[in-house]
């Protein structure tokens, strides 16, 4: 044994420095492959950014090149500076007047309305492609800079074969961050490498002495060992709570909770045996009188409070699934949504009126709606008139929910310091429309927000994937423009009847919510009635700096073109389901 301890040690003793080495320049070469896989993605989001802007540009070309007075003007050959004043001052246009600036209109193959910088002769090119395929794009070089220009033929005009042209000047690259470059590994730092070798060689020396005899009476030092925690165990894991309550703050059955103001793992409430779900089951003060459905963590009931003189009311009862009682995680999440929600005071948003414990069971109480979410509502609107909702029913049930949205985007705590507030789950399922015509935004379960007790790590991804906005599916980090994407996939459902995004399975659609919407989405995005092409063109852009900043700016496009239609929603709504919401709420 003394022997085999002895070659040992020679072998580290040796061996330690080629081992460094070794290691050193393998760290060398993961490094410079690393860095070139990152250059290589720099590479590919440049390009893809591209593609984005000239999707949307193009999509802009073809709405605009389908205005009527535009093709009207042209048939009464109206001269090139009346057309610039048509640009210039007639509201059909002002779409496009600040973001464009390049426009050229050419007709019997001369330009007949310029403005912007001189013609090149790869504009021309642009020109011709377009003539020949009706929509073409290009990054040109001009006098005054670079320009994303596309081109596209006018309809209704066509013994004059007229091509539109628009543009809008663009600094290639310039948004592009260089790559970051890899840190290197911690086997690769000669700093640490060494050292190691360094122990290493101590070891190994270590070793051979100690083949040395020992005394007689000498005693071996027992070995030292650590406990080491399970692979994947935190730094500084959660501690273990208890499952019962403290004595001081015990929580009794249908006693109120206040919702707590400070994040921390709420405490689990000793189990008893489930409540009843029946129909007419008391569940602490309420009565369940029915049940809606259930979701990953929680079961939802129609639930009815009696009071005194007869009085009673309506509330819907969202109670966490009695498994997850026990469990500190989805018990702060639960808690994390009523205190949210709570918070929450706004016409275009559902309010949380209650919180406690029943039997264990951790609930919160909702306003009743009497209503339908907005996929019950775009399926019976088809049934009814065999045709996808109207343009100013859907830009009004965006408006409303932009409301809401801005509300909460914009909300401040106790201190004034912003909450930074991201729903992270708009979608078709999470909006009501009620019987009266309201538009109502509900489920802040997975909403981002400072101070909440349960974040989401880095890369986990939450919502519904088919409304989800690229950054969301990718698991990166989002902010109000996040929603502000879902809401306009919700739009496009409501105007279409069908999902942009659709797969044969979970991963699929992830997938394409992750990319964004194609050139064959733009495309039929481009077929959709006026003013929404235009809207999309900046609501849907890929990267957040190109949408609209703030929900408020969002519902100011929509604003001109839902005048009236709140009463006009409300009909609606009494005609799709008036009877059996009627009978809801009496």
């Amino acid at each position: 044994m003394r022997r085999l301890r002895f070659i040992l040690g020679v072998v580290l003793v040796v061996g330690g420095p080629s081992a460094g080495i070794l290691v050193l320049r393998a760290a060398v070469g993961d490094r410079a492959r690393a860095q070139a896989a990152l250059v290589a993605a720099a590479d590919r989001e440049v390009e893809a950014r591209h593609a984005q802007a000239r999707h949307a540009v193009e999509a802009q070309v073809s709405a605009a090149a389908a205005l009527e007075p535009l093709a009207a003007g042209l048939r009464a050959r109206v001269d090139g500076a009346t057309l610039v004043d048509m640009f210039e001052n007639e509201d059909w246009w002002r779409p496009y007047r600040g973001s464009l600036p390049l426009l050229r209109v050419i007709a019997d193959g001369q330009p007949l309305a310029t403005r912007g910088p001189a013609i090149s002769a790869a504009e021309e090119d642009v020109v011709a492609r377009a003539r020949a395929q009706r929509l073409a794009s290009a990054l040109v070089h001009l006098d005054t800079g670079t320009f994303l220009i596309a081109a596209a033929r006018i309809a209704g005009a066509d013994e004059r074969d007229p091509i539109l042209v628009l543009g809008r000047p663009v600094v290639v690259d310039a948004t592009a961050a260089p790559p970051p470059a890899i840190a290197a590994s911690p086997l690769g730092e000669r700093t640490v490498v060494w050292p190691v070798v360094g122990v290493v060689c101590l070891f190994g020396l270590g070793l051979v002495i100690s083949t040395r005899r020992r005394p007689e009476g000498a005693v071996p030092l027992a070995a030292v060992h650590e406990i080491t925690a399970k692979f994947g165990t935190p730094a500084n894991p959660r501690p273990v709570v208890p499952a019962t309550p403290p004595a001081r703050g015990r929580i009794t059955d249908g006693q109120a909770v206040r919702i707590p103001s400070a994040p921390g793992v709420a405490v689990a409430a000793a189990l008893a045996p489930r409540p009843s779900s029946d129909p007419g089951t008391h569940f602490g003060r309420y009565r369940l009188l029915g049940r809606l459905g259930e979701g990953g963590m929680s079961e939802i009931f129609i639930a009815e409070a009696a009071g005194v003189e007869g009085f009673s009311r309506t509330f819907v009862l969202k109670r966490l699934r009695h498994e997850l009682a026990h469990h500190p995680e989805a018990v702060a999440q639960f808690i994390d949504e009523a205190r949210m929600q709570a918070g929450l005071v706004h016409s275009n948003i559902v309010p949380v009126f209650d919180f406690g414990v029943v039997g264990g069971e951790y609930f919160m109480t909702q306003e009743y709606i009497v209503g339908r979410d907005l996929v019950k509502t775009v399926q019976r609107y088809y049934e009814f008139t065999k045709r996808s909702m109207e343009t100013r029913f859907a830009l009004y049930i965006a408006h409303e929910t932009l409301l809401a949205l801005e509300y909460a985007h914009t909300k401040r705590d106790r201190d004034g310091l912003p909450m930074g507030i991201v729903h992270r789950d708009v979608s078709a399922g999470n909006i009501m429309m009620s019987l009266e015509g309201e538009v109502k935004l509900f489920d802040f379960g997975i909403v981002k927000a400072r101070g909440r007790s349960t974040q989401t790590q880095i890369g986990m991804v939450k919502g519904n994937t088919s409304f989800m906005s690229p950054e969301q599916a990718r698991g990166q980090d989002v902010d109000a423009r996040s929603d502000l994407f879902s809401l306009a996939l919700v739009v496009y459902y409501c105007l279409t009847g069908r999902l942009l995004y659709e797969g044969d399975n979970d991963l699929d659609v992830l997938y394409k919510a992750a990319s964004g919407p194609t050139p064959k989405d733009w495309e039929a995005i481009s077929q959709l009635p006026r003013p929404t092409p235009e809207i999309f063109a900046r609501a849907l852009a890929i990267d957040p700096a190109q949408r609209y900043q703030s929900a408020a700016e969002f519902a100011q496009d929509l604003a001109p073109h839902i005048n009236g239609v709140k009463a006009e929603a409300a009909s609606l709504i009494q005609l799709l389901f008036g009877d059996e919401l009627r009978r809801e709420a009496a």
